[in-house]
């Protein structure tokens, strides 16, 4: 039935409960009504508005709901189609909201993994330019002055080695810039070494305690696996820049649900500050049709955890 139908139909119900009421109940009315009377006819004008109310409210509820959903179209979450009920109008315009909420968030998710595939692919090329441009020249100039500090004379050779150890340290920067950059182990060994690696790196550079736990065989595809290493990645990041903390806990479970991997560190609270990292984060988990959450408890420390659900697991399985 339509939008009209229904409305005019339950105008028609109201005033025909008026007349009903009017027609028979026991009622008088004096040509100058007395307060009783008055009572009685406000009484029954409050039932008739009551009534008309419910059968539009009815009526129209399918447009309030479409229209909070219309309010939610850029918030991505799984809830936001629109029940379809009936098959008037509003039925039309629901069904054809939820086909347009399926094309724009297929859109969506092809452009986000376009944008990441493209960083991705900037992260390649930068990580090769350092490798091969900027670590063989450093190179040349660690061995240059190591040849130098054999032919200096002494009272010299201290500086030689003192800037040899600078250089040292630059190389070393240099190529952990360029793993962090392209994790080459990822692609050659998998998740586990490359988180792993990850994990020592980063306490052997910063003095962190890195703590990481997994089992010995996830089933992800390549996009799951490169997803959660940037995402622990991510993550640690912000607990040496922001968390002010001593230790860090990457746990990854799986069960009949999917995958949760958490990343919890004991510091102040603050690793879980809003920026481009977490929307990158959060833009990472929404292709891979998961979920990312950030509990900051200050002094107590930050938790972010990346949540896929089981449906995407088997679809990577399937895919890799």
């Amino acid at each position: 039935m339509s939008l009209f139908w229904r409305l005019f139909l339950g105008t028609v119900v109201t005033l025909l409960v008026a007349v009903l009421i009017l027609a028979f109940a026991p009622v008088t009315v004096s040509a100058r009504a007395s307060l009783d009377e008055m009572i009685v006819l406000f009484v029954g004008l409050a039932v008739i508005y009551v009534v008309h109310a419910v059968i539009i409210r009815r009526a129209l509820r399918p447009l309030a709901e479409l229209r909070q959903a219309l309010s939610d179209l850029d918030t991505p979450r799984p809830d936001r189609t629109v029940p379809v009920r009936g098959t008037d109008e509003i039925a039309a315009v629901a069904t054809a909201y939820n086909l347009m909420l399926e094309r724009l968030d297929l859109e969506r998710e092809s452009s986000a993994r376009a944008s990441l595939n493209a960083q991705e692919a900037e992260r390649s090329r930068v990580s090769s330019e350092l490798h091969d441009e900027v670590g063989q020249s450093l190179t040349v100039l660690l061995l240059r002055l190591e040849m130098l500090g054999r032919v200096v004379p002494e009272d010299l050779r201290s500086e030689v080695t003192a800037l040899s150890e600078v250089v040292r340290h630059n190389l070393e920067d240099v190529r952990a810039i360029s793993a962090r950059l392209r994790p080459g182990v990822l692609a050659d060994l998998g998740l586990g070494p490359a988180l792993a690696a990850l994990c020592n790196d980063l306490g052997r550079h910063t003095g962190l305690t890195v703590r990481l736990s997994m089992p010995p065989h996830l089933a992800g595809s390549q996009e799951l696996d490169l997803v959660i290493y940037r995402v622990v990645q991510e993550a640690l990041t912000n607990v040496v820049r922001h968390a002010e903390a001593t230790a860090a806990d990457v746990v990854l479970r799986e069960d009949v649900n999917g995958l949760r991997v958490t990343i919890a560190d004991d510091g102040s609270g603050r690793g879980g500050i809003p920026g481009t990292g977490m929307m990158g984060m959060a833009e990472r988990a929404r292709l891979v049709r998961g979920r990312l959450d950030v509990d900051s408890v200050p002094g107590s420390g930050t938790t972010v955890t990346l949540t896929v659900p089981q449906v995407a697991m088997t679809t990577a399985g399937a895919t890799r």
